[in-house]
């Protein structure tokens, strides 16, 4: 079985300490800023290796699960002996950061970390255009900077996350490869403005385009469910008054929104009449919503391995290797036939 835990999280990073193959905004470091990001992570010419090294990570909030699995996940990890001696060090120490999805607070606990004298700065961006102050105090004190899941709109940084888009083309295409004839649509998106929820939703209609469907397969209505369960609830309830037995399917831009839906299906005896594709993060209750049958498809983005991503890239950073622009994780496809390889 896949399912994550910290212990396996800790074994895995044992594991790339030797080898190395390589949280809800972007996968595509702007092309404008390709120069600058060579920058921030260095050259790969640096020196290297000393008694200790300091690793800063500022998390957009430790009360969004997922996200502090990452950052958790990537801890354990760096703080561990193994990695330690894969970077020449003595010890590396984590300096955490929570910003309560506050980006004034988030701004000053940059600020804080830089103080502290951190090495590499590892950031879930509270906002894109917000975090542009935080991240140009990192390049002018030196530090590089590593946005994860999540853009910055100026300054020197490089990208660590999953590919936003693509979690929208495999949504799209495994509706257009499953499904015959017309069908209507409709689609939860996140919160308004982020860029994630542009480029999940651009992935999305150019996987039903690729396929040739997009005169099949209509969006008949479109609403922000703002990554919530109980917006989710609240949309899919009006959807369910205007439209009916109109709706053939309930697409969501991430899980918490998919739970908001199969609950209020599940009260309105639709399940199975209208199918859900969604998401699955890092635990248990999404999961069960594919074995159970109440979501059909799911893209699974496993926040554990994001975290272990984090770190193989702190390593090759610390080691003064090249690193690359764009660092993604793995994603897979979920279904009731392969949910139970990866779900205990």
């Amino acid at each position: 079985m896949r399912k994550r835990q910290v212990e396996a999280a800790l074994a895995a990073g044992m594991l790339i300490l030797g080898l190395l193959a390589g949280c809800g905004e972007t996968k595509k470091t702007p092309e404008s800023n390709s120069q600058e990001n060579s920058a921030a992570s260095g050259s790969g010419t640096e020196e290297t290796g000393k008694e200790e090294y300091k690793v800063g990570i500022c998390n957009i909030n430790d009360a969004d699960a997922n996200c502090f699995l990452a950052c958790d996940t990537m801890r354990q990890i760096c703080e561990s002996e193994e990695f330690a001696q894969s970077v020449g060090a003595e010890s590396v120490v984590v300096e955490w950061a929570n910003s309560d999805g506050d980006i004034d607070k988030q701004t000053s606990n940059i600020e804080t970390l830089l103080v502290k004298d951190i090495d590499v700065l590892f950031m879930i961006g509270v906002s894109t255009s917000g975090s542009s102050v935080a991240v140009k105090a990192c390049n002018n004190a030196d530090v590089p900077v590593f946005m994860v899941a999540t853009e910055s709109e100026e300054g020197q940084w490089k990208f660590v996350g999953f590919d936003e888009y693509q979690c929208g083309y495999q949504q799209g295409k495994y509706l257009a490869e499953n499904t015959e004839g017309e069908l209507n649509v409709c689609y939860l998106t996140g919160i308004p403005g982020q860029t994630n929820v542009e480029q999940r939703k651009d992935g999305f209609m150019d996987a039903i385009s690729d396929a040739g469907r997009e005169d099949e397969i209509k969006i008949i209505a479109e609403q922000s469910g703002m990554f919530e369960a109980e917006t989710a609830m609240q949309v899919t309830e009006d959807w369910l008054q205007a439209y009916g037995d109109d709706i053939d399917w309930i697409v969501t831009q991430d899980n918490k929104m998919g739970q908001g839906v199969v609950e209020v299906l599940k009260a309105a005896n639709k399940v199975g009449q209208i199918k859900v594709n969604s998401w699955i993060t890092e635990g248990g209750w999404d999961s069960d919503l594919v074995k159970e049958g109440y979501v059909e498809y799911a893209v699974y983005v496993d926040f554990a391995t994001l975290g272990e991503t984090m770190a193989e890239v702190c390593q090759k950073q610390l080691n003064g290797e090249e690193v690359p622009d764009t660092n993604y994780m793995e994603l897979v496809d979920i279904t009731a036939e392969n949910v139970d390889e990866y779900f205990s």
